[in-house]
């Protein structure tokens, strides 16, 4: 029985290895110091890692796992090329360097021929004001290192945003800061993709995504009316990261659709949420093609059943009462309720696209009131 080792104690990891477990794979978790681990409690051995420790004592109180993956990429480099040294680390210990830092990530993708949006490094509020100038608004202010869902992230529209404290703060204590020029879009999409040591590779289809206030609210699978070609493009962009980093594991990528084709805006060397959907969407959910991809395995399906869509729960449970019909999937990480926080999310299965708004919508209404605009308007 394959060991396997995850960085993270979140519901990425929960996940992972509940899908893990139903092909024989064992699993224990690296955890932060304080971090919470409710999400994988009863699900393996779990071990916090100390700031300096040696990899190998890491290694040995792990119980010498087969494969150590990671569910986020903010996991300490140098120990993960450490581990290395002692067994098998996917994806590998550069490919999580590259996407720690937008700057190498956006550089990264670029040497790979992939347009991504104008950027610059930012040092200075005078700097910010020249931007204004040849960026044009709005601007998008990002912490290159641990800026996501919003968090570390400004949007200017006007000369007087400039002026936010904590975008000043973070400039006055040199956080290294990325600012990237608006891209023109239509909307969001992803890819997730899952290759293997031998570079076999399976790709789900192109999401749509829809994000308020910088985090992931709702996902539909396929992306409705999509050009095929845009699909070919991202899927080709896809390839060649992966080749390109030898990636072995699911490597997720966000974009933007464009009347120039797709431009990548970031990725995620991890399972995503925009993903959750496979699941119950698709024969082989992209929790367990990970695990497959990782312990050498052949890689299964990825095509969808029907139309999917997915809601998440932020900062509040659902009522499971509300989502008893059999096209809702009620899915509950076990979290404690906190303003923005993921607790939980719910899959949506529906013959027709229509059908799939009404439900998106009568979600999105039970969470949350009228406070997002509804699909379909």
């Amino acid at each position: 029985m394959q060991h396997i080792a995850s960085f993270g104690c979140g519901q990425l990891a929960q996940m992972t290895a509940q899908a893990g477990i139903k092909l024989g794979l064992r699993f224990s978790f690296i955890a932060d110091m304080g971090e919470d681990t409710r999400c994988v409690d009863g699900l393996g051995n779990i071990v916090t890692s100390k700031s300096g420790q040696p990899a190998v004592d890491l290694f040995n109180a792990l119980g010498r796992p087969d494969i150590i993956t990671v569910e986020k990429e903010m996991v300490d480099a140098e120990l993960l090329k450490a581990l290395k040294t002692l067994t098998m680390v996917y994806p590998c210990n550069d490919s999580i360097k590259i996407a720690q830092n937008r700057i190498r990530e956006k550089n990264y993708i670029r040497e790979c021929d992939i347009p991504t949006a104008d950027f610059e490094i930012v040092t200075s509020k005078e700097q910010l004001l020249g931007l204004a100038e040849s960026f044009g608004f709005p601007i998008y202010i990002k912490a290159a290192e641990s800026g996501y869902d919003g968090y570390h992230q400004w949007r200017l529209k006007s000369h007087a945003d400039i002026d936010q404290p904590g975008l000043l703060d973070a400039i006055d204590n040199s956080v290294s800061l990325i600012a990237e020029k608006h891209v023109p879009y239509h909307r969001e999409v992803s890819v997730i993709a899952a290759r293997r040591a031998d570079g076999s590779v399976v790709m789900y289809p192109l999401m749509e995504n829809r994000h308020e206030e910088g985090v992931l609210i709702a996902t539909i699978a396929p992306a409705p009316q999509l050009a095929s070609a845009l699909e070919a493009q991202a899927f080709d962009f896809m390839s060649r990261l992966l080749t390109t980093m030898d990636y072995v594991g699911v490597l997720t990528m966000e974009c933007f659709e464009t009347d120039e084709g797709i431009i990548v805006n970031e990725l995620a060397p991890r399972v995503h949420n925009s993903g959750h959907w496979t699941i119950e969407g698709s024969a082989t959910s992209q929790f367990e093609n990970h695990c497959r991809a990782i312990a050498d395995m052949p890689l299964g399906e990825t095509g969808v059943k029907n139309m999917m869509g997915l809601v998440n729960m932020l900062g509040r449970h659902g009522n499971p009462s509300d989502f008893r019909d059999t096209h809702y999937f009620y899915h509950d990480y076990g979290k404690s309720a906190r303003a923005r926080r993921k607790l939980g999310h719910i899959t949506l299965c529906a013959n027709s696209l229509d059908e799939l708004y009404t439900a998106l919508n009568e979600t999105l209404l039970a969470l949350y009131g009228d406070r997002y605009l509804p699909y379909g308007g």
